[in-house]
């Protein structure tokens, strides 16, 4: 069985802060296990310059995600990974779609609960990539099973020199895009109204779930970022990899920062109410 990543001792006010990624998921290639391992430990250091106090939890094991779920559970906020592809079933897309693939049923049923959770309990949401397209699944949003089939994307934006996909060869580096940030939003204050950005991303949120609003778009107008439209709801998800190496480091820190203080002024919430604590299940749509 696969084991959590055990928080240091915290410091004085350091915010809790539960990263979860599907470390053991059987659908993952062994490059692709190894570079989610690499990004999931770049974000959490992340995390940590920022103050926070990380455990990282395998979404893919369901006996170790009971420790997120549980009513009693010591934690200030959440950071949902990037991974494999989110199950079509969930917003009823195309199961059979030749380019669905790292689909892992736990993952998928675990961060939908634990995304729910948290914004039920107050607990501020960060998502990255495949983080975003859980959320807005979660919440009642649609993707698309794959940019090469989206009409008005120019061709000159896909294929294996496109701003969203990796190279021909996808264990290859990521590609480097620009994307425009929606004024008034949580990202724009915390990164202005341009980026550019590290994307390696197939898919995109087609219909936006109720309660999220769009934060950034690519120059093609695929959805780049999401957040909730409730001002007093901190939730912030990007199709992006703001913690890939090739990314500024000031941008990871910028995006991280925001997310642990507003970690940090949550709080720890009160445990939910009885009708919270039952598990929430992502159910077809």
């Amino acid at each position: 069985m696969a084991t959590t990543t055990a928080p240091r001792d915290a410091a004085p006010n350091s915010p809790r802060i539960a990263v979860t990624w599907a470390d053991t998921a059987p659908s993952h290639e062994a490059w692709f296990h190894a570079e989610l391992e690499a990004l999931t430990r770049g974000a959490a250091a992340a995390v940590e310059r920022a103050g926070g106090t990380v455990t990282v939890l395998d979404a893919a094991d369901p006996l170790l995600a009971a420790t997120l779920l549980a009513a009693d559970a010591a934690w200030d906020g959440l950071l949902v990974m990037g991974g494999g592809d989110v199950d079509p079933v969930l917003y009823d897309g195309d199961p059979g779609h030749p380019a669905i693939s790292g689909v892992d049923a736990n993952a998928d049923a675990f961060e939908a609960s634990a995304i729910l959770q948290a914004l039920e309990t107050g607990r501020p949401v960060l998502g990255i990539c495949r983080g975003l397209q859980i959320i807005n699944v979660a919440l009642g949003g649609s993707l698309h099973e794959d940019l090469d089939c989206l009409e008005g994307v120019g061709a000159e934006n896909l294929g294996a020199e496109g701003i969203h996909r990796n190279h021909a060869d996808p264990t290859g580096p990521m590609v480097l895009h620009g994307v425009a940030i929606e004024p008034g939003t949580r990202l724009a204050e915390a990164l202005g109204a341009t980026a550019t950005v590290v994307s390696g991303h197939h898919q995109a949120a087609a219909r936006v779930a109720p309660g999220l609003r769009v934060a950034a778009t690519a120059p093609d107008g695929v959805i780049e970022a999401l957040e909730s439209a409730d001002p007093a709801r901190w939730l912030v998800a990007v199709q992006w990899h703001p913690e890939d190496p090739q990314t500024d480091p000031a941008q990871l820190d910028a995006v991280m920062s925001a997310f642990v203080a507003a970690c940090r002024e949550a709080g720890s919430p009160m445990a939910p109410s009885a009708a919270q604590q039952q598990t929430q299940e992502v159910t077809t749509r």
